[in-house]
């Protein structure tokens, strides 16, 4: 099943796909266009972001906002059933409220010229890479060249010491013609990997951030196998679900599915994966045509836990250095004003959850929030 794109006044060159479950005027409403308005054009006021006019043109970048939300669907149930993970807003002091979807659009600013964003549904689970692969095959219908690809999963974030560090990486790959492909790692002990995290075969190189990619695999399955890739440190590095696919290499990989429909296929469910992508541009144009970037502060906050811990980082100032100044302390400010440190949910609107009061009893809200795994989190009370 074919894909239809839905244009909308944000972006140009940037899309953010959604699942059926995150699908029509909801994303839009409460999502996208919050962020055009409260966040984006002090970003692009931002001097660093003029940097990036020679490769906005032939560049898309992608925010994944796709998947079932399965571990927040309990929470996620308590605002509808069409609402899942990228709609859970974090209540900010002045009315506003930060999704976790805006942390990677907040990165995708400066790749975007401000005329219109194309936001995808994925109708049906086809993996990963689907929706840029749409894309792709879109342009090559239209006898329109390949473009850059750069992709960040919506409930990633991450947290560096400069400003668009990671967008600059992106930039630096995209211009350097002896690159065909750049992904951002993070480093992780190997019993963390196991089951959860793609791990990346990386090759040192001069730069202590910056490596070689010398092979993928997607979750290992026991622990000997994570140890396969540890590093000289004992760590594994693991795939943060960031990554840019150079135009040449986009276009060579769209030969080879269109030769074979299921080249980049995980199973027969999910014939366009991001992983056997990478791997198959790894192997096809070699180690030294493949860049990793270390990251330190990585969180995939796709589950309670995961974003509890977001809010620490948030209150130490971490995973918004995209964001202007202003909006930086006004984000932070928040979280340690209205976040003690111990207590995920204080209260049935905390987390902005529960703006219908009507349509959910406190028992209700009890059972969903105690069906969580939140009470596991050492140290952090729930209350409702």
């Amino acid at each position: 099943m074919r894909i239809n794109a839905i244009q909308a006044p944000a972006f140009k060159g940037v899309y953010v796909t959604t699942s059926t479950k995150n699908n029509g005027d909801y994303v839009e409403k409460e999502v996208i266009k919050p962020f055009k308005k409260n966040f984006q054009p002090a970003i692009e006021k931002r001097p660093e972001c003029r940097d990036f006019d020679n490769v906005k043109k032939g560049t898309d970048f992608y925010v994944l906002g796709a998947g079932a939300g399965s571990r927040f669907k309990e929470l996620a149930a308590t605002q509808g059933d069409e609402v899942n993970k990228i709609s859970f807003g974090l209540p900010l002091t002045n009315g506003k409220n930060l999704h976790m979807l805006d942390i990677a659009m907040a990165m995708s600013v400066p790749f975007a010229d401000g005329k219109g964003l194309q936001r995808k549904n994925a109708e049906v689970a086809r993996g990963s890479f689907a929706e840029v692969y749409d894309n792709a095959l879109k342009l090559r219908e239209q006898g329109k060249p390949q473009k850059n690809v750069v992709v960040c999963c919506g409930d990633n974030m991450f947290h560096t010491d400069k400003p668009f560090e990671l967008d600059y990486f992106v930039k630096d790959v995209i211009e350097d013609p002896t690159k065909q492909m750049g992904l951002i790692g993070v480093e992780r002990d190997p019993e963390e990997v196991v089951n959860k995290f793609g791990v990346l075969k990386v090759v040192p190189t001069e730069n202590d951030d910056v490596m070689q990619l010398d092979g993928f695999v997607e979750k290992p399955k026991t622990l000997e196998l994570a140890r396969e890739f540890e590093t000289p440190s004992g760590k594994c590095i693991a795939n943060t679900g960031m990554f840019v696919i150079k135009a040449e290499a986009m276009e060579w990989l769209m030969d080879q599915i269109e030769a074979d429909p299921m080249f980049i296929a995980k199973n027969e469910k999910e014939p366009y994966d991001f992983a056997a992508a990478c791997t198959k541009v790894q192997e096809q144009y070699g180690k030294d045509k493949c860049d990793v970037k270390l990251v330190q502060t990585w969180e995939d906050a796709g589950d309670p836990a995961a974003l509890y811990r977001s809010i620490k980082e948030f209150q130490k100032g971490n995973f918004l250095s995209n964001f202007a100044g202003a909006d930086r302390d006004t984000i932070q400010h928040s979280m340690m004003k209205d976040f003690d440190g111990k207590t995920l949910l204080a209260s049935k609107s905390a987390l902005g959850l529960y703006e219908d009061a009507a349509a959910h009893s406190d028992v209700d809200v009890a059972h969903y929030v105690k069906g969580l795994n939140t009470t596991n989190i050492e140290g952090v009370n729930v209350v409702v």
